[in-house]
C-alpha cells in the first residue's frame, strides 16, 4: 500500500529535487562569473531556492513517510491514512510551488534558513493537520500504543504551533540564526535527529529491537534544556558555554554505534541508512573540531564556509529519506546511487573545504578551481537524480496520441519552465521586448498546459487530448485578435500559430486513434 502511494508521489518529489539542485549549480557558477541578472536566478535567489528546497522540498516529504512505514510492518496501517497522507502530500506540494516562485520573483527575508514569506507557513501548518489526520487514522488501531507512536503523535501537534510562533519576524526566534556560533543550537538539532535513527533502524531490524545506553542521550538533552534556561533568563551563551554545549554532541555517536550494534544492521540490507549514520559521526567530529576558537577563525568566518551543511543535509539528513525509498523501490535507488552520492557530495565537500583554507590564507592556489570542482561535481548530482526520474516515469509508447502528449509535455511544461526563469534574458536576445509582467502568466499558462498533456500520459489519453486542443485553440484565437489589434508584437503571433498548429494536429489527424 505505501509503496504504490510512493511510486506514484515520487515523480513530483523528484521534479523538486532538481530544480533545488540546479539552483544550487547556477549559483555555484555565478559565483564563478555567470551574470544571471536577467534571469529570475539572480544569485542571491539562486541561494535562497536551493536551501529552500533542500530543506523543504524532496528529503522532509519522502522522511515524512517514516512512521507509517513502521505502521505498515506492525499492520496498522489502513487505506484511510494513506488517503489523509495524499491530501498532506498535496498541500505540501502548493507549499513549495508558492515558495518557490515567492523565492524566485525576489519575496526573501534575509535569513539563512528560513527565507521565504511567512504567511506561507500557515499552508504548512495546514497540510499537518492532514498528517495528524493520517496519523490518528493509524494510531486508533493499536490495542495499547508503543512510547515511540505517543511521541510521534505529540510532536505532530505541537510542531505546526511552533512553526507559527518560531517563524513570526516580529517575536519569533529565527532572526536568532543570523549571528553567534550556536553550540547549543547545533546540540538540539543533532538531538533531533535521534529519534528519526531510532525509527530507521527499528523499521530496518528484526524485531524485538531495544534501545540501550539511554544516559547518552538523556544527558545531552538535559544540557539542552540548561542552555535555554542561560541563554533565555540568565545572559547570553559565552563562546566557552557554547562550546560545552556543543561538545556533549560527542555522546551521540557511541550511542548510535550501539543501536546499530544491536540491531544486526548490514551495509549490504540498507546502504542509505549506513552512509547517513557515517556521515552524522564524520559531521558530530568536524563540527566540533571547527569549534576550536583558533580553526573556527580562520575557516568558518570567511564568505566562503566549508562544506559541513553539505556532508550534513546532503548525505546524514538526505539518506534518512533515501532509505526509506531504498526499501520500497530498491530497484530504483540502489548501492550504486548510494555510493556515488555520497561520493560527489564528499567531493563538493572537500572543494567548498579547500577554497575556504584558499580564502582564509593557508594554501595560495587559485579559488577558481575548486569553485568549478564544487559546479562539476554539482551537475553530476542533478544528472544521477534525472536518469532515476527517467527511470521512474519512461514507458514504452507506441500509439501516435502518446507521442502527441509528450510533445506536449516537454514542449510546454519544459519551455514554460525555461522562459519563465529566463525569458528577461532570452526575449532581448531574440529581438523581442520584454516587458516582466504579462510574459511570466504567459509562461505559467504554457507550464499548466504542459501538465494537462503530463496527465494524458497517466491514462485517459483522447479526453486530455481533447481538453488540450480546446484550451489551444481558445489560447490561439484570443492572441491572434490581439496581434492583429496591433496591441501585442510578434510574440502574439507566434503563440497563436503555436497553439493553433497543435490543436489542428490533434483534431485532423488524431482524434479517435486513442
Amino acid at each position: 500500500m505505501l509503496k504504490t502511494f510512493l511510486n506514484d508521489e515520487l515523480p513530483l518529489a523528484l521534479v523538486w529535487l532538481i530544480l533545488g539542485l540546479i539552483a544550487g549549480l547556477i549559483y555555484s557558477l555565478e559565483m564563478l562569473g555567470l551574470d544571471g541578472t536577467q534571469t529570475l536566478f539572480s544569485p542571491e535567489r539562486a541561494r535562497s531556492l536551493h536551501i529552500s528546497l533542500m530543506l523543504y522540498g524532496f528529503f522532509p516529504l519522502l522522511l515524512s513517510l517514516l512512521p507509517f512505514a513502521l505502521f505498515e510492518k506492525e499492520g496498522v496501517l489502513s487505506a484511510g491514512a494513506i488517503e489523509n497522507l495524499r491530501r498532506y502530500f498535496v498541500v505540501w506540494n502548493l507549499f513549495l510551488l508558492f515558495m518557490s516562485m515567492a523565492l524566485l520573483f525576489g519575496n526573501i527575508r534575509g535569513l539563512p534558513f528560513y527565507d521565504f514569506p511567512y504567511q506561507l507557513n500557515f499552508l504548512l501548518a495546514f497540510s499537518g493537520l492532514f498528517y495528524l489526520f493520517a496519523l490518528v487514522d493509524a494510531l486508533r488501531r493499536y490495542e495499547k500504543r508503543p512510547l515511540w507512536v505517543n511521541v510521534s503523535l505529540v510532536t505532530v501537534v505541537v510542531a505546526p504551533i511552533a512553526l507559527i510562533v518560531l517563524m513570526n519576524p516580529q517575536y519569533g526566534q529565527v532572526e536568532k540564526t543570523l549571528i553567534g556560533p550556536h553550540g547549543d543550537n547545533t546540540l538540539g538539532m543533532s538531538f533531533a535527529l535521534l529519534p528519526l535513527y531510532y525509527l530507521l533502524i527499528k523499521l530496518e531490524a528484526k524485531d524485538g529491537f531495544l534501545p540501550r545506553w539511554p544516559w547518552l542521550w538523556i544527558v545531552p538533552l538535559a544540557g539542552y534544556v540548561l542552555s535555554l534556561v542561560i541563554r533565555n533568563f540568565m545572559h547570553p551563551l559565552t563562546y566557552n558555554e557554547e562550546w560545552f554545549f556543543q561538545y556533549l554532541t560527542l555522546l551521540y555517536l557511541p550511542l548510535l554505534w550501539k543501536w546499530w550494534q544491536d540491531s544486526e544492521l548490514k551495509f549490504s540490507r540498507n546502504p542509505y541508512l549506513f552512509f547517513s549514520i557515517l556521515a552524522f559521526v564524520f559531521v558530530d567530529l568536524e563540527g566540533n573540531l571547527l569549534f576550536i576558537p583558533q580553526i573556527r577563525e580562520l575557516i568558518h568566518r570567511n564568505d566562503l564556509v566549508v562544506g559541513h551543511a553539505h556532508i550534513a543535509m546532503g548525505i546524514a539528513v538526505a539518506f534518512m529519506a533515501l532509505s526509506i525509498v531504498h526499501r520500497y523501490l530498491p530497484g530504483l535507488f540502489t548501492r550504486v546511487f548510494a555510493t556515488l552520492w555520497t561520493t560527489l557530495v564528499m567531493g563538493m565537500a572537500l572543494a567548498l573545504s579547500i577554497a575556504g583554507m584558499v580564502e582564509a590564507g593557508w594554501i595560495h592556489v587559485d579559488v577558481q578551481i575548486f569553485l568549478g570542482a564544487r559546479s562539476f561535481f554539482g551537475f553530476i548530482l542533478i544528472l544521477a537524480a534525472a536518469q532515476i526520474l527517467w527511470l521512474r516515469i519512461k514507458t514504452r509508447y507506441v500509439s501516435l496520441i502518446e507521442m502527441y502528449h509528450w510533445l506536449g509535455f516537454l514542449s510546454d511544461a519544459g519551455g514554460g519552465l525555461i522562459l519563465l526563469i529566463a525569458g528577461g534574458w532570452i526575449f532581448p536576445l531574440l529581438g523581442w521586448h520584454f516587458s516582466g509582467t504579462y510574459e511570466y502568466v504567459v509562461f505559467a499558462f504554457m507550464i499548466g498546459t504542459g501538465m494537462v498533456h503530463w496527465e494524458g500520459l497517466q491514462g485517459d489519453a483522447e479526453r486530455f487530448a481533447s481538453l488540450s486542443a480546446t484550451i489551444r485553440a481558445v489560447v490561439a484565437s484570443v492572441f491572434a485578435a490581439l496581434y492583429m489589434a496591433g496591441t501585442l508584437d510578434l510574440i502574439a503571433l507566434l503563440v497563436a500559430l503555436y497553439d493553433g498548429a497543435f490543436a489542428l494536429i490533434y483534431w485532423l489527424s488524431l482524434r479517435g486513434k486513442a
